[in-house]
């Protein structure tokens, strides 16, 4: 065995067990040393049963949180990078958690978030046995630019044992690595679907093998559907896994495989968060699991709290979403996913993009969202906080929304206290990733003020 990669081995563990004892997370450091003192670090640790990678744009945090948590309520010993980093540092970290000093693995599957940078080195390295594509959205635009350069990075990927589970109705990431096995799954034309995109931003308007213009047979969000071009016949790959039956009342999936036909609980009424429950179905049966196991595991199982989380206070729901700054099409995905809720509604925008708030230059994300969703007659109040609170409310008054409606001030507690109570059947929050310590603050703050603790 390789006395330079178990030397690596033995100081990520040391340094893992060092930081631990003070108290830190230990993500990210561990990993580093083990790289930079064997580059091929991840090549030769000892490969679990399965491994699974999960990357895109949007939901893979989500979708590898949620089949880490469903392997594990099967039964399953699960190592992933789900506290820490997604590149190439926060997963050897992981991969040195899922080994004994003596590299003997200790678990039966690792599942890792993985950065689209990053995949095309570290899916290869370990040896994945699926790579889930969630999508190629638009992104940050200082770090990703267009899709058309992720999906660049992402088709670059070299595994070709892998087999991708893909979503057949996002097409920047439904082609990729052609040579690759693949599953597809979708979700079925749903009441309410159009034909025309809804979203300011789409990235995917034309046919990717003769450039014509995309007619859609539907569309949800952005270039999210089926499409098919008349003059040279292309269309949407057809879906292995496809979710026939919404049922949101009920919380309940009908899903078809094959000519089978499935009864399963929906985590979420999202349609972003029901895409990522269906990869995560399609990799666990793929693995081998049966449909009642896999029914048992989503029982058993509940979406990560630090990206949603909803209590009942005083007869009011309060949910607390993260809706991704920075980035466009998730926000407006976010505020679409509330104009079509029932009821009347308060919005707290908490969207602070805090680590790029001292750069006037990065605001050019605000005016590609859709902030029109939300100028919306059931949509009573819209609270705009934190240090970007008047870059929102300008784009706020620019969509239309009434100037009597909006609360714009920077300290998200005190502006929390001017929440309208009378009516409101239900408050949204919505933090980023670099706020999410503060909206805990803020959930306890409303749920004072519905209470009228104050």
């Amino acid at each position: 065995m390789n006395l330079r990669f178990l030397f690596a081995l033995a100081v990520s563990k040391a340094v893992y067990h060092g930081m631990r004892l003070l108290g830190r997370q230990a993500s990210y450091l561990p990993g580093w040393f083990a790289v930079k003192l064997c580059p091929d670090y991840l090549r030769h640790i000892r490969k679990a049963e399965t491994v699974i990678c999960v990357t895109g744009t949007d939901g893979k945090t989500t979708t590898a949180n949620l089949l880490s948590d469903l392997l594990t309520a099967g039964g399953r010993k699960v190592a992933n990078n789900r506290i820490g980093s997604n590149t190439e540092f926060g997963i050897a970290t992981a991969m040195t958690c899922s080994v004994t000093l003596g590299n003997r693995c200790r678990v039966d599957a690792v599942v890792l978030e993985v950065d689209e940078h990053y995949a095309r080195i570290v899916c290869p390295k370990v040896r994945s046995d699926y790579i889930v594509i969630t999508n190629v959205l638009r992104d940050s635009l200082q770090r990703n630019a267009h899709p058309e350069y992720v999906a660049g990075k992402l088709s670059q990927i070299d595994c070709p044992h892998a087999k991708l589970i893909l979503n057949a109705d996002e097409l920047c990431s439904a082609l990729l690595l052609p040579e690759n096995p693949r599953v597809y799954y979708a979700i079925a034309r749903q009441e309410g679907d159009g034909v025309i995109p809804p979203n300011r931003v789409n990235d995917c308007p034309d046919c990717p093998r003769c450039g014509a213009a995309l007619d859609y047979d539907y569309v949800r969000y952005a270039h999210v559907g089926h499409v098919h071009c008349e003059k040279c016949g292309f269309a949407s790959p057809a879906a292995d896994w496809l979710a026939e039956g919404l049922d949101t009342k009920n919380r309940r999936l009908t899903l078809r495989h094959g000519d089978k036909v499935y009864d399963l609980p929906m985590l979420h009424d999202s349609v972003f968060n029901i895409y990522n429950e269906l990869a995560a179905v399609a990799v666990l049966y793929e693995m081998g699991l049966s449909a009642d196991a896999i029914r048992a595991a989503l029982e058993a199982t509940a979406l990560t709290k630090t990206r949603l989380t909803e209590v009942q206070v005083g007869g009011v729901t309060v949910v607390s979403m993260m809706a991704k700054s920075n980035n466009s099409l998730p926000v407006s995905m976010v505020f679409d996913y509330i104009r079509k809720k029932p009821g009347k509604k308060a919005v707290i925008l908490a969207l602070d993009d805090l680590d790029e708030s001292k750069s006037s230059e990065r605001i050019g994300w605000i005016y590609d969202t859709d902030y029109a969703f939300l100028n919306d007659e059931n949509i009573v109040q819209i609270i705009a906080t934190g240090v970007r609170c008047w870059d929102h409310e300008v784009r706020l008054l620019l969509a239309g929304v009434p100037r009597e409606k909006l609360v714009c001030m920077q300290d998200e507690l005190a502006a929390i206290e001017q929440l309208h109570r009378p009516g409101t059947e239900s408050v949204y929050l919505l933090h980023d990733m670099s706020s999410y310590s503060r909206s805990v603050a803020a959930l306890e703050k409303i749920r004072k003020v519905l209470e009228g603790a104050l």
